[in-house]
């Protein structure tokens, strides 16, 4: 066997030895991008509040223009209306005190685009099925948040940001409940 042939088979030899050696690399180190993915920046979370609250603006706005609204629903978009943009201020003065980057993410982007849709054909419906339209969006858009906004608060370590978080999960909860109410009458 040539000498250069030795010298390739000892290093891949030691090559080989160092890599059972080595100690396991941990769980953690393994996977950056699952932990990546479960880490969600604070600025992201208040991006997310504002698109909710905008969401949930738009909505109510379209409902108030809408001709031929029971007092009731008309109400409740009225209500669902400010205090969503109260809300809406009070999570853009969190994001600037807290000195956050808050900036869309792709998938907020994409939610606008599904909202839009549905803000249009809502907007097409009858006097009689926008009703019940609006309602079962009412529901459907809080409850969503709902969710979410229970899954941020067992992620989130700011206080800051838990304590608005829980504030506005209180007003999603009250406008859903509300807006069964009123459908399920």
């Amino acid at each position: 066997m040539s000498r250069k042939a030795s010298l390739v088979i000892v290093a891949l030899t030691v090559f080989a030895l160092a890599a059972c050696t080595r100690a396991p690399m941990a769980p953690e180190s393994t996977t950056p991008a699952a932990t990546a993915d479960t880490a969600v920046a604070p600025g992201e979370t208040v991006a997310q509040l504002i698109a909710l609250d905008q969401q949930a603006v738009a909505m109510a706005e379209q409902a108030r223009q809408h001709e031929q609204l029971d007092p009731p629903v008309a109400e409740l978009a009225e209500q669902i209306s400010i205090h969503h943009r109260r809300n809406l201020t009070q999570t853009r003065a969190l994001g600037d005190a807290e000195a956050l980057d808050v900036t869309d993410t792709p998938t907020i982007r994409n939610q606008r685009v599904e909202e839009e849709k549905r803000l249009k054909a809502m907007g097409e419906l009858d006097a009689d099925a926008y009703r019940r339209g609006y309602l079962d969006a009412v529901v459907e858009t809080h409850e969503q948040a709902l969710e979410w906004i229970g899954e941020r608060l067992e992620a989130t370590d700011n206080e800051a940001i838990r304590k608005h978080l829980e504030r506005t999960r209180d007003n999603f909860e009250d406008h859903m409940k509300a807006a069964m109410a009123l459908r399920d009458n």
